[in-house]
């Protein structure tokens, strides 16, 4: 065999020197060689490469070769040499052409491959005997190197007109099986084919003339499958089929291509099978998206996210569905007037809705990062603009929540246990966050959680608290300012009773004829009306301005004002089978204490005795009619449609299970009236609050225009509710009026402070 370890030039040796080149000292170093002497050399060499690709490289001497191809590069005839080569080497390549191009298909590439085997084995050869052309004259000259000049032939004659189109038509034939599910024979025939093409050239041969038609024939391909498909199949079925193709392109990639096609092929798939499909995906009957919707398949909706979102833009129709879905069942629910009637269960419908959009947002349509799952933004951004549009599509929304948090912390039937509290603020704040006028909420909740403080119904002060600490770290706390101070109030008060008992204790002639619980409230921190002046027995009278005394007289400027309408009493009924301890409102208390002296009075009479505003009356007269079932009902009321002379009638049978009976108003929906007066209220609020937020800026900034100062308005008062630009132009003008801001002289639109 041919000894293929590059010589060392210039070497001598002797018997000691086995393994290096020995030059003989006959080797002409000066002068011209003849003209025959270089064809002969040249020919040996031409020669010899005819043994190497025969195969006969062992008889060759490798120091005789690469001697002549020394002598001939030395004497200035490289170029000779060089093109002698390269003609031999065409000869021999084209030769090989026509061989394999007389094989049959099934024979074709394989013999192709083993002709490149061999060709790639000889050139190498070649190149080691003429290593000395290739450091001098090839350098110089700025040719090709022997190896190099080998393969790139290989590439121009055996990728010629002729056998390309074969070569091309066979190799897509093995693609084609293999996508075909057929079992291809020599499942390594492809790569070798591959890195056949990479090293003759990347840019010229593989891509070129491989990777194009590759492409170019599986647009076709998928085109044609993907219309047929989805024709006969579900959308899921669907997407499961793009999904699979997807899988099995990227293994062909990685088993036998290029890594470059990787991406390329991919996104031929991607446009055919996704691009071109995005919205049919959605609209298709009996299985689309909508139905994904209709019968909340999760997983087939996982499935699309995570087909679509392959594509840019892909998921934009399917974001818009999920959106537009959402908002019709949130209206479903909000404008169904029936649903009205029950606002608790109107609150759970929406908290479970919102739960259930939130759970698709994690389950269908998120990312993994580690072990934190990331919400897709836009899909996220649609569930959110979905539920702002439904939550302030019904103008009792901040009243029913803060209902439906009334009911869930007061003590009944149906409160919470302590352990669902949690969960229940996080629910109740979910949806709060959607609410643009959360300063009506605050008004409705004030005057809820009053009730349940006043009345000892709250379940639990922690849980009071917990709620507004949520409430605080959500939007701050000005917001809660107010709600705080209640609690305030509730602890001073339960140390002015102590006080007031240490009081009596001192006084005994003081001792009041009732047992007094008062509890002292901040006018600004409670949701008190103006002072109602109704008659309450004398014995309450006397026994509530002793308190006063005793308040005016440890706390001196201070005004009391009784508020008839927050309290409640306890009568002990003795004209019964049993003693029955009855805790009502104040004013029931009031209204029935009248019945000692008569057991029939008319709905005019308690009216005129009593002059609790009519609205009130009705309510808590008739909460005394109503028969529980614990307990009978205490009055019985004549008429069905009440009027001044419907008459109401203590019932001599009256019984309970308990001893002690509760029959204190229950909290209702506002009337229309109560709710246009609450508007009112709040309008007036906001007035003052625009004032104090324009004023302020105003004074940090001097001066500003028009459209910058109603910015930085609404962005200071959007967290309690949003201002509408008429809103604030009304109180700029209200202000400019009252002398706090004037227009500037030199432009209408800017504003100047005046100090």
């Amino acid at each position: 065999m041919m000894n293929n370890k590059p010589p060392t030039a210039g070497s001598t040796g002797s018997s000691g020197n086995a393994g290096k080149l020995v030059i003989p000292t006959y080797i002409q170093r000066k002068g011209q060689m003849g003209k025959n002497d270089v064809e002969d050399k040249l020919q040996k060499i031409i020669s010899a490469i005819d043994q190497i690709y025969l195969e006969n490289a062992s008889s060759l001497s490798f120091q005789v070769l690469y001697t002549s191809g020394y002598q001939i590069v030395l004497h200035k005839n490289g170029e000779m040499l060089y093109n002698g080569v390269k003609k031999k080497l065409s000869q021999y390549i084209q030769g090989v052409r026509e061989r394999i191009m007389q094989c049959t298909d099934e024979t074709f590439l394989k013999e192709l491959l083993k002709q490149w085997d061999k060709h790639r084995t000889s050139v190498s050869m070649v190149r080691d005997i003429l290593m000395y052309m290739d450091r001098n004259y090839v350098k110089q000259s700025k040719k090709t190197p022997v190896y190099e000049l080998g393969i790139k032939l290989f590439g121009q004659e055996v990728f010629h007109k002729s056998t390309l189109e074969r070569i091309q038509r066979l190799i897509m034939d093995i693609i084609q099986k293999d996508r075909c599910g057929e079992v291809v024979a020599d499942r390594f025939l492809l790569r070798n084919l591959t890195q056949m093409m990479i090293e003759i050239s990347k840019k010229e041969i593989y891509e070129t003339h491989f990777e194009k038609r590759f492409l170019d024939e599986s647009r076709q391909f998928y085109t044609k499958e993907s219309n047929e498909y989805f024709e006969s199949s579900t959308a899921t079925d669907y997407l499961k089929k793009v999904t699979q193709r997807l899988k099995e392109e990227r293994d062909r990639v990685d088993r036998c291509l290029h890594e470059d096609t990787k991406a390329k092929i991919e996104d031929v798939v991607k446009i055919v099978m996704i691009d071109k499909f995005k919205h049919r995906i959605i609209e298709k009957d009996g299985s689309g998206c909508i139905v994904m919707l209709q019968t909340w398949k999760v997983d087939d909706l996982r499935l699309v996210f995570d087909v679509l979102s392959l594509v840019p833009g892909a998921l934009d129709p399917c974001v818009e569905l999920v959106e537009n879905y959402a908002r019709s069942e949130g209206f479903h629910i909000v404008k169904d007037k029936n649903k009205e009637e029950e606002p608790v269960d109107f609150i759970f419908e929406l908290i479970q809705l919102k739960e259930r959009y939130e759970d698709l947002l994690v389950r269908a349509f998120s990312t993994k990062k580690g072990k934190n799952i990331i919400r897709d933004p836009k899909f996220a951004t649609c569930i959110k603009k979905a539920f702002d549009d439904v939550i302030n599509a019904n103008e009792r929304f901040p009243e029913y929540l803060s209902l439906y948090v009334d009911s869930k912390l007061k003590k009944g039937k149906t409160q919470v246990s302590e352990s669902e509290f949690d969960v229940l603020f996080d629910q109740v704040i979910a949806l709060f966050r959607h609410l643009r006028e959360k300063d009506i909420f605050e008004k409705y909740y004030k005057s809820h959680l009053a009730k349940r403080l006043l009345n000892q119904r709250s379940q639990s002060d922690d849980a009071e608290k917990a709620f507004i600490s949520k409430l605080k770290q959500e939007f701050g706390y000005q917001f809660t300012t107010k709600l705080e101070g209640m609690f305030t109030d509730m602890r001073l008060s339960r140390e002015t009773n102590e006080a007031f008992k240490y009081y009596i204790e001192r006084y005994p002639n003081k001792k009041p004829q009732v047992e007094l619980s008062v509890q002292v409230l901040t006018t600004g921190y409670w949701p008190i009306t103006q002072s109602l002046a109704i008659t309450v027995p004398e014995i309450v009278d006397k026994s509530a301005n002793i308190f006063k005394e005793f308040y005016t007289t440890e706390h001196t400027g201070r005004k009391v004002t009784w508020q008839y309408n927050m309290g409640t009493g306890d009568i002990r009924a003795n004209g019964y089978d049993k003693k029955y301890e009855l805790n009502v409102s104040t004013f029931q208390m009031v209204i029935l204490l009248l019945f000692n002296e008569k057991s029939t009075l008319t709905y005019g009479d308690i009216l005129n005795q009593t002059k609790i505003p009519m609205n009130d009356l009705k309510r808590n007269l008739l909460a005394l009619t109503v028969k529980t079932k614990t307990h009978e009902k205490l009055l019985s009321l004549t008429d069905k449609v009440l009027n001044k002379d419907s008459e109401f009638t203590l019932n001599e049978s009256f019984e309970s299970k308990l001893i002690k009976v509760k029959i204190a108003p229950v909290v209702l929906k506002e009337s229309k009236e109560q709710a246009e007066e609450t508007k009112q209220k709040v309008d007036e609020e906001r007035k003052w609050q625009l004032d104090a937020a324009i004023v302020r800026i105003m004074k940090a900034r001097k001066t500003l225009e028009h459209r910058d100062l109603v910015l930085e308005v609404t962005k200071q008062l959007q967290q309690r509710f949003m201002p509408s630009p008429e809103m604030i132009k009304k109180r700029i003008e209200s202000l400019i009026e009252r002398e706090y801001l004037e227009r500037s002289q030199e432009s209408r639109s800017r504003y100047n402070y005046l100090a």
